[in-house]
C-alpha cells in the first residue's frame, strides 16, 4: 500500500472512532478549563495548505492542553460576510475563465454546480460543507456541536447588540473621510477585500496651486516646505489634462477620473500635455513667473498629473529638466548634514544611473534625511515678497523641516493656495473584482472609531496583559494599535449582519469577527426564536446584568436555561489561546483586542495570542486572488493526514514563513512509517529477563527527552518538540538496538507507549493505531507523558551518551575527510584530567572567571581556555550528568566496542590512554586528547 493511501486509512479509521465516542465535545466540569479558536475561513473556496498550517497549530496545542488533564473546547465557524464571496460569485457570473477553470480543474467542481455559485449564498454553503468535511479530514479536535456563519440569525442578533453599545459608548460614529474605494463594487475596501490582502495605505498630499492665466496647476506633493526653490512646474507631455470647470485646475485625465471620487469635479475641456509645455505661472510664495515643463518622469496617475519642480532637492526633476533644456537653475532651499547645497544632483551622480526604480531607494533616503536632520536655509527670506519675509523669517528660516512644513502650509492656506488630496500610498492596490482602488470622500459614513484617543490608550496598556505568541509579534501589533485609523464598518452590498439603525448597510467581515468567539460559549444552546434575542438578553448572558426571570418572559426560555447560558459563558471566557496568520496582526488581531475591552472589559481579554507565518508556493505567499492555491485536499491526497500535519509543524519556526516543501514531507512519511514498522515487530517479541546498562540508558535518556519536550511544548517551540519527537526518539531506539542482542519488549513497549503519547497531539491518527497495538483506550485522551514515569540511572547516562557522542565525533571527522574509515583509533585523557574537566564544569555553573578556575583546578589558564573552547562542543545531557557521575573513558570505549563498530561499520577500533608511554602516536593525536575529547584517527 502507498504511504499516503495506509496513512490516509488509518486517519479515516480513527476519526469514525472519535466521532462516535464525542471524544472532542467539551461541557463545562470540575475541571480545568481550556478555551481555545482559530480565525474562520471565508467561504469562497476549498481550505488550502495555508489555512493548514494555522488550524493544525492550533489543533495540536488543544490535543496537547487536553492530555495535561484539562477540559479543552475547540470550536469552528464560517465567515459568510464580505466581499471574497462577493467577488468570487459575481466573477462566476461574468463568466471569468480563470476563476471557473480553476473551480473545475483545480477543486474539481462540477461545471453544472457552477453555475450555482452566481448566487453567493449557494457558493458560501458549499464551500461551508467542502471546509467543514476537510477540517475532519485534517484531523481537528474540534467540538462540532457549535459551529455556526456569520448570517446565522442568532449570531445576527449578538452583533447588533455589540454593535448598539459600541454606538452607545462612542466607540461607533459617523463622518466624512477618505477611504480606499472599489469603483465597480462601490463601498469601501480593506486588506480581506482586495488581490493580494493589501490593506490600502491612505496618504494625504499638499496641493500647492500654481496660476496662470485662466489656469491654475494644482501641483501634488508630500514636502511642501520646499515650494521655495520650485522654479519649474512639471507635467507628462504625452499625457492628457482637463481644465475644472469653476476652480480652473488643470488636472491629467487620469487624475481627474480618480479625483472625482473626492470632490465635485466638472470637466470642462480637455488640453494635450504638450500645448501646455512652455506656459509660465506664477509660484505662490515666490510670487516668481516659472515655466512649466515637460517630464517624462511625471506619472500622470498620481496626485494631480503635475508637480512642483525643485530640482536642488528631487534627483528625478533634476534629471528631467536637465533633459528637457540642458541647462537648470537650481535653488536649494534645505541644509541637510552629509550633503552639499544641491543634493539633487548629488544623489544624481552618486546612484550612477538614470533608472527612477533605481533611484527609488537614494531618493528616499535622501527625503528621510531631509525631514528628519534637515534644517531650512536662512537665505529662503531673500526669495519671498517684502510682506512676507517677516513672517518666513520667524516662523520657517533656521527651523527644522518638520516645524518648517507646518508652518509653510499654513502660509500657503492664509494666501488661498492650499488643498489637499489622497492617494493610495502602496498602490495599485485591486479590489478582488479586478478594479483599482482609488480613495474616496465619503459622507455620513459609518466608522469604528478606532483612533478615539481614549479607546487606543485604554488598548495600548490592555496588550500588555495579553501573551504574544511569538514575542516580536506583539511589537507589531501594539506598532498596529497605536497607527490604526478609523475604520468604516459598513457595505451597501453582501452577506451579513445588517446595522440595527440602517437596514440599507451591512456589518463588514473585519467588523461582525471581532467578539464572535463568545457565541461559541452558548451557540449549541440557544434554540429560540431569534426575534426573541433582545439586548437584555445578551446584557444578561454575556455581561451577568439583568434579572433573569424578567428576560425570562421576554425570550420565553426559562430561568433555568437562561442561567445555563451564564453559567456556560461564565465557565468558557475569555478565551485562553487565540490562533490566526500573521497577516491579521495588523487589523483583525488588535480588532479583537479593542472590542473585547469595550464590550467585556480587562478581565475577558484573549490570554495568549498565536501567530503563525505564512505557507508560500513557488516562493510566494498564497492567496486566492493571485491564483496560486495548493488545496489541502490535494496535500491529504497525495502524502496522507499525518505527514502533512507534522511538516507543516517541523519545516520552519513558528513566526516563519515556510515553503511546503515535497522533501520534507517524504522524510516525515518515512519517519512515521519506520516508527510504526517498529512497534509492530516489537510487539512481537519475546520477554527477557535481562534489565542491563543499555536498558537503564534507555529509561533515563527518554526521562531526559521527555523534559526536554514538555518544556518546548509550553513555549510553543512546536518545530523543536516534534523534531525531537520523530527524530531523535529514532535515533535513542536504534542505538539501544545496536546497543543488544535481545532487546527487553518491557522496557521498549515502555518507551513506545510514552513516545505516541508525545507523539499524539502531532499526528494523532498513526499515534492511536500504534497506541493500539498495545493498549484499548484512546491516546488522544490519555495523559501526555511526564519525566517522573522513568528513573533515571545517572551512570548509565554518562557510559552510553559518551559513547554516542564518540559516534558524532568520528562521523564528524569522517564527513570532513570525506572518507569512510575501516578502521579507529582512540586517544583517552587520564582520568585525573577528567576530575579537572568536572571542576571546570562545577565552576562555569558558578559563573567562574579562568583565574578562579586555575586556582580551584591547579591548572595552566592556557590549559584551561583549550578545554572551556571544546567543551561547549559536549551534548548539555552529559555536561550535566558528568559532575555527578565520574566514568572511565577506556573502559567504557572498550565495553562497547561492538556497539560502536555496528553504528560506524568499522571493522577495528584501538584503544589507547594518552599517558600509556607504550602507545604509538599515529598522525600526532596522542597529545590532543582531552577529558570527554578524545583523540580520534580515522584508517
Amino acid at each position: 500500500m502507498e504511504s499516503s493511501a495506509f496513512f490516509n486509512e488509518v486517519a479515516r479509521k480513527w476519526q469514525e472512532k472519535w466521532e462516535n465516542a464525542r471524544i472532542f465535545e467539551a461541557n463545562p466540569n470540575s475541571a480545568e478549563k481550556y478555551f481555545i479558536t482559530v480565525a474562520f475561513p471565508y467561504t469562497n473556496s476549498p481550505l488550502h495548505i495555508g489555512h493548514g498550517r494555522t488550524y493544525v497549530t492550533a489543533d495540536i496545542v488543544a490535543r496537547y492542553q487536553r492530555m495535561q488533564g484539562r477540559n479543552v473546547l475547540f470550536p469552528f465557524a464560517f465567515q459568510f460576510t464580505g466581499t471574497p464571496i462577493l467577488s468570487i460569485s459575481e466573477s462566476i457570473k461574468r463568466g471569468d475563465k480563470d476563476i471557473i477553470n480553476d473551480f473545475i480543474n483545480l477543486y474539481r467542481i462540477d461545471p453544472e454546480r457552477i453555475k450555482e455559485f452566481q448566487d453567493p449564498l449557494k457558493l458560501a454553503e458549499y464551500f461551508r460543507d467542502d471546509m467543514k468535511k476537510m477540517a475532519k479530514a485534517l484531523g481537528l479536535s474540534v467540538d462540532w456541536r457549535r459551529e455556526f456563519t456569520t448570517i446565522d440569525p442568532r449570531f445576527e442578533q449578538l452583533i447588533k447588540w455589540q454593535f448598539r453599545k459600541l454606538k452607545d459608548k462612542g466607540f461607533i460614529v459617523t463622518s466624512t473621510d477618505a477611504v480606499g474605494f472599489c469603483p465597480n463594487d462601490n463601498f469601501p475596501v480593506g486588506m480581506h477585500d482586495t488581490k493580494g490582502d493589501v490593506e490600502p495605505e491612505i496618504q494625504e498630499m499638499d496641493v500647492v496651486e500654481f496660476e496662470g492665466g485662466d489656469l491654475v496647476f494644482p501641483t501634488a506633493t508630500t514636502r511642501p516646505e520646499t515650494v521655495f526653490g520650485a522654479n519649474y512646474v512639471l507635467i507628462n507631455p504625452e499625457a492628457t489634462y482637463v481644465v475644472i470647470r469653476g476652480s480652473h485646475w488643470i488636472l491629467s485625465k487620469d487624475a481627474f477620473q480618480k479625483l472625482q471620487y473626492q470632490r465635485e469635479l466638472v470637466p470642462e475641456r480637455e488640453i494635450a500635455g504638450k500645448n501646455l509645455v512652455g506656459l509660465k505661472v506664477r509660484n505662490p510664495i515666490t510670487g516668481k513667473d516659472v515655466q512649466v515643463v515637460g517630464s517624462k518622469y511625471v506619472d500622470s496617475k498620481l496626485g494631480t498629473g503635475s508637480v512642483m519642480g525643485v530640482p536642488a532637492h528631487e534627483p528625478l526633476h533634476y534629471l528631467g529638466l536637465s533633459e528637457s533644456l540642458g541647462e537648470v537653475e537650481v535653488i536649494p532651499v534645505i541644509n541637510t548634514e552629509g550633503y552639499g547645497d544641491f543634493p539633487g544632483p548629488e544623489v544624481l551622480t552618486l546612484a550612477g544611473t538614470k533608472n527612477p526604480a533605481e533611484l527609488k531607494d537614494y531618493i528616499d533616503s535622501l527625503y528621510r534625511e531631509e525631514y528628519y536632520k534637515g534644517i531650512m536655509r536662512e537665505d529662503i527670506v531673500d526669495l519671498v515678497p517684502d510682506y512676507m519675509r517677516s513672517t518666513v523669517k520667524e516662523r520657517i528660516s533656521g527651523k527644522r523641516v518638520p516645524e518648517a512644513r507646518k508652518a509653510t502650509v499654513e502660509l500657503l492656506r492664509s494666501l488661498g493656495k492650499h488643498d489637499v488630496v489622497y492617494e493610495i500610498s502602496n498602490g495599485p492596490v485591486y479590489c478582488r473584482c479586478g478594479a483599482e482602488i482609488v480613495v474616496k470622500v465619503i459622507r455620513d459614513q459609518w466608522y469604528v472609531a478606532y483612533d478615539n484617543p481614549l479607546w487606543k490608550s485604554w488598548t495600548m496598556k490592555a496588550l500588555d496583559r495579553v501573551e504574544v505568541v511569538p514575542e516580536e509579534a506583539k511589537k507589531d501589533m501594539a506598532k498596529a494599535i497605536f497607527s490604526m485609523k478609523r475604520r468604516a464598518c459598513s457595505r451597501s452590498r453582501g452577506l451579513g449582519v445588517r446595522l440595527p439603525w440602517d437596514e440599507t448597510q451591512i456589518v463588514d467581515s473585519l467588523s461582525d469577527s471581532t467578539i464572535y468567539t463568545a457565541f461559541y460559549t452558548i451557540s449549541h444552546k440557544l434554540k429560540v426564536d431569534p426575534e426573541k434575542l433582545s439586548d437584555q438578553f445578551w446584557d444578561y448572558v454575556m455581561l451577568g446584568q439583568g434579572d433573569p426571570t424578567e428576560i425570562s418572559k421576554v425570550t420565553g426560555m426559562s430561568v433555568d436555561e437562561l442561567k445555563s447560558l451564564r453559567e456556560e459563558f461564565n465557565y468558557w471566557y475569555p478565551l485562553d489561546s487565540r490562533h490566526s496568520g500573521r497577516d491579521l496582526v495588523q487589523n483583525h488581531l488588535p480588532y479583537l483586542l479593542y472590542n473585547h475591552l469595550a464590550i467585556f472589559g480587562e478581565n475577558f481579554l484573549p490570554r495568549r495570542i498565536v501567530v503563525n507565518g505564512f505557507v508560500r508556493v513557488g516562493g510566494k505567499k498564497m492567496s486566492k486572488s493571485f491564483r496560486n492555491i495548493y488545496p489541502l485536499y490535494r496535500a491529504i491526497e497525495e502524502y496522507g493526514v499525518d505527514p502533512v500535519r507534522l511538516s507543516l509543524t517541523v519545516s520552519s519556526e513558528l513566526a516563519e514563513d515556510t515553503d511546503f516543501d515535497v522533501n520534507s514531507v517524504k522524510a516525515v512519511t518515512d519517519q512515521l512509517r519506520r516508527m510504526y514498522d517498529l512497534a509492530v515487530n516489537v510487539s512481537k517479541l519475546k520477554e527477557n529477563e535481562s534489565m542491563e546498562l543499555p536498558e537503564k540508558w534507555l529509561l533515563s535518556i527518554v526521562h531526559y527527552k521527555v523534559d526536554e519536550v514538555s518544556r518546548l511544548m509550553n513555549s510553543m517551540d512546536l518545530r523543536k518538540a516534534f523534531n525531537i519527537i520523530l527524530y531523535e526518539f529514532y535515533e535513542i531506539l536504534r542505538d539501544y538496538l545496536s546497543m543488544v542482542n535481545n532487546p527487553k519488549p518491557s522496557v521498549l513497549t515502555k518507551v513506545i507507549n510514552i513516545w505516541v503519547r508525545l507523539l499524539a497531539p502531532g499526528a494523532p491518527h498513526i499515534a492511536e493505531e500504534i497506541w493500539h497495538i498495545f493498549n484499548e483506550d484512546f491516546v488522544s485522551v490519555k495523559k501526555f507523558p511526564s519525566p517522573e514515569e522513568l528513573v533515571v540511572d545517572g551512570q548509565a547516562v554518562v557510559q552510553l551518551e559518551y559513547i554516542r557522542y564518540l559516534i558524532d565525533q568520528v562521523r564528524e571527522i569522517s564527513s570532513l575527510a570525506n572518507k569512510q574509515p575501516e578502521k579507529l583509533v582512540i586517544y583517552v585523557s587520564n582520568t585525573d584530567e577528567l576530575g579537572v574537566l568536572r571542576t571546570v564544569l562545577r565552576g562555569l555553573k558558578e559563573r567562574k572567571n579562568i583565574r578562579e578556575l586555575s586556582s580551584m583546578t591547579g591548572q595552566r589558564e592556557e590549559y584551561l581556555r583549550s578545554i572551556i573552547e571544546r567543551i561547549q562542543y559536549l551534548p548539555q545531557v552529559l555536561k550535566d550528568f558528568i559532575i555527578i557521575y565520574p566514568i572511565d573513558e577506556f573502559k567504557t570505549i572498550t565495553e562497547n566496542l561492538n556497539f560502536l563498530m555496528r553504528r560506524l561499520d568499522v571493522d577495528e577500533i584501538q584503544v589507547y590512554r594518552s599517558d600509556e608511554v607504550t602507545a604509538p602516536d599515529i598522525k600526532g593525536k596522542k597529545f590532543n586528547a582531552l577529558p570527554l575529547m578524545p583523540g580520534i584517527v580515522i584508517i
